[in-house]
């Protein structure tokens, strides 16, 4: 695993989605609650950016159509077949890591 430092705790607040990009790979950070996620940041519905969503009961909302994914495993809220790609989180002291390698779901 490659980790790769993103932003700082506190950069991100609950319930946001953020842009980042790490290693050519475009993706969006959030915070759900009290735990961080990474996910491909665009919707696999119509390319909608992720960026612009928000985080609701555990799932990242696009804000073009409303299609729902899961922030723990990237698939879709009721099509468990229709995934985002995710990526591994980490926190080290007050800095938020990401591993680019693309998790399977």
């Amino acid at each position: 695993m490659t980790w790769v430092p993103v932003a700082k705790v506190g950069d991100v607040r609950a319930g946001d989605v953020v842009a980042v990009t790490v290693e050519g790979t475009e993706m969006v950070l959030g915070l759900d609650g009290d735990r961080y996620f990474a996910m491909q940041r665009r919707c696999v519905h119509r390319g909608g950016d992720l960026a612009e969503g928000i985080v609701s009961r555990g799932h990242v909302v696009c804000a073009n159509h409303g299609w729902r994914f899961s922030t723990a495993t990237g698939c879709h809220d009721t099509a468990s077949d229709v995934c985002l790609v995710t990526f591994g989180v980490r926190v080290v002291g007050d800095q938020i890591e990401i591993d680019p390698t693309p998790r399977k779901s």
